[in-house]
């Protein structure tokens, strides 16, 4: 089912805006504050790109895997403008297994709305999610996916148990994956291999 996403705020690309299309003061933040990318949250906003969507969307898939999102609600709607726009440039998140780990005392949200057992849970999160994730989260933008077809291509490799671009590599690592697409014949060699 095809789903369209609209984070309330649109800039121009590919042209410039003329008087007639420009209806946000200068310096004026606009945004929902949960969602709000670190670079929104300065008063000329002139590095905005598709980067910042890329943010929005990671804090949509944090809400998703964790029920939270990413910057506790409460403290940042507490807090004056300055300090929410503060938290929301400088802090980071924690990862969301931590989140949930930390919720796994108090609530059972996350759990139950995923038909999970906690630990089964903390796992699959704390694999490639948690990199993925936090790699869309990052308070540098240089850091983040490109676009949100970055952030799609690792989703789909992260489901397809392939080696995803937001963790580092390493041999060990790429191996385990390989390890796990193909276990049957990894695990028929093994039987072979000690048979003989």
């Amino acid at each position: 089912v095809p789903k369209i996403i609209d984070f309330g705020v649109a800039k121009a690309t590919a042209q410039t805006l003329t008087e007639k299309t420009m209806f946000t003061q200068m310096g004026q933040v606009v945004g929902t504050l949960e969602y709000m990318s670190p670079e929104q949250t300065q008063r000329t906003q002139l590095d905005i790109d598709t980067r910042s969507d890329v943010y929005s969307l990671g804090v949509v898939l944090y809400e998703l895997l964790t029920g939270e999102t990413p910057l506790d609600r409460k403290r940042l709607r507490s807090a004056a403008m300055d300090e929410m726009l503060r938290i929301i440039r400088e802090e980071d998140p924690p990862k969301p297994s931590t989140r949930v780990s930390a919720a796994r005392a108090t609530a059972q949200s996350s759990f139950d709305r995923c038909r999970m057992e906690p630990g089964k849970l903390l796992a699959i999160l704390k694999s490639d999610l948690d990199w993925l994730v936090m790699k869309a989260l990052a308070n540098d933008r240089d850091r983040r996916y490109e676009s949100a077809g970055g952030l799609a291509a690792d989703i789909q490799r992260h489901l397809h148990d392939e080696p995803i671009a937001a963790r580092p590599p390493s041999s060990l690592y790429g191996l385990k994956k390989l390890v796990s697409r193909h276990l049957v014949f990894f695990a028929a060699a093994t039987v072979v291999m000690l048979t003989l």
